[in-house]
């Protein structure tokens, strides 16, 4: 999601939560509106207090839930980044020519990864770029079978360590990638936040005043948050992206 999806997702949830609060002061402006129904003032607080604080516990909740998954992701690019250059590192030890051919190949794989990590999950590059890094594996492999059958030492063991570890850590970046907030979640915040801001038009409603706060600065701030949880719970788009400079320093390395 570019940077004007972000701001595309605000304008789209802002007149949704507008229309809930200004739809609860219609309603409680409107002839069907009885005073036995109102209660009293500080009845109707209480209710309206009530939903809203469910909803900020929901907003913390789900908000929690968006940073966890993005620190697992941004702490995974760097492991796959070590992963990477540790495996270098131990390829340089390896007979020739499995030193030569392991090094060429990682410095293809790592800017393979590099161009993964700018796409988006579901994106056909992305696809493809999967599929160039399962026959990377299998070339590296190749390599370090042959590296074993020639020189069967500690020193090529603990090279298939290390390259065991990066091809798993490609796994592991595509299931944290993959990895949401749940859409239950999703909906019922979403549900919580309209009885909440319908509550609160209905209360200004009542009140007879300028609802501005209900109608206009409430739904904004809701808008705003959900925009920036969604944000944060997507990898690669929005303001706040994850960061790929490990996984460049390597390559510069790998130079």
């Amino acid at each position: 999601m570019p940077k004007s999806d972000f701001f595309k997702l605000d304008r789209v949830r802002d007149p949704g939560s507008r229309a809930a609060s200004s739809f609860g002061v219609r309603v409680a402006r409107g002839p069907c509106t009885q005073p036995a129904q109102i209660g009293t003032n500080e009845g109707r607080r209480q209710r309206a207090g009530a939903v809203l604080t469910l909803l900020g516990l929901l907003l913390g909740f789900t908000f929690a839930m968006a940073v966890s998954r993005h620190d697992t992701r941004r702490e995974l690019v760097v492991q796959e980044a070590n992963s990477i250059l540790t495996t270098a590192r131990r390829a340089q030890l390896l007979p020739e020519p499995q030193a030569t051919n392991v090094g060429r190949l990682l410095r293809e794989y790592v800017t393979l990864r590099i161009e993964a990590h700018r796409e988006t999950q579901f994106s056909q590059r992305f696809a493809a770029l999967r599929k160039s890094s399962v026959d990377l594996h299998e070339r590296l492999w190749n390599e370090a079978v042959a590296a074993a059958a020639r020189q069967p030492t500690p020193i090529t063991a603990s090279f298939i360590v290390s390259l065991n570890e990066t091809i798993d850590l490609e796994a592991t970046r595509i299931a944290a990638k993959r990895n949401h907030v749940p859409g239950a979640v999703w909906l019922l915040l979403l549900c919580v936040a309209a009885c909440g801001l319908w509550l609160t038009g209905w209360e200004a409603g009542i009140a007879r005043g300028h609802p501005v706060l209900a109608r206009f600065l409430f739904p904004l701030l809701i808008a705003i948050v959900l925009a920036l949880i969604t944000d944060i719970d997507t990898p690669r788009g929005g303001l706040i992206m994850l960061d790929d400079r490990p996984l460049l320093e390597v390559k510069d390395t790998l130079k």
